[in-house]
């Protein structure tokens, strides 16, 4: 017998999220998907918005996940921003900022990914995959 729902053995943040996602999608995808977003308290937002372990544990995080396409991709394209970092000899400063918008991207990019993992069997490499901006319907 195989696992009808293959959400059940997760924890109960995870459960929260991809109950998120079914009922409206990506949170910046509509309208009503921002306002049921809003409508929600501040660190239940910051749970289905951002993953700190995300962010702490860039790009081994998307590997231990099982999502190890999206984590060679944001890894290389951390190698590529690094690299033309000091092809054009950037600050320091603007190397730092670089880096905190590459996990910053990683952090709000990895719950909705991993819901597509998990619940539609989602092997994509694209690390924004589903994060396009619908029209209301």
């Amino acid at each position: 017998m195989t696992d009808a729902d293959p959400r059940a053995k997760l924890s109960l943040t995870w459960q929260q999220r991809f109950a998120f996602f079914d009922a409206h999608g990506v949170p910046s995808s509509s309208p009503q998907s921002r306002a049921a977003l809003r409508a929600l308290p501040f660190g239940t937002r910051m749970r289905i918005t951002s993953n700190f372990l995300a962010l702490f544990f860039f790009p081994f995080y998307f590997f231990a996940k099982g999502m190890w396409r999206k984590g060679v991709v944001w890894v290389g394209v951390a190698v590529a921003l690094a690299a033309l970092g000091v092809v054009l000899d950037v600050s320091d400063g603007v190397a730092r900022a670089i880096g905190f918008g590459l996990v910053a991207g990683a952090m709000t990019t990895v719950n909705y990914g991993y819901y597509l993992h998990v619940v539609r069997g989602s092997r994509s490499w694209n690390i924004l995959e589903g994060f396009a901006r619908r029209s209301a319907s």
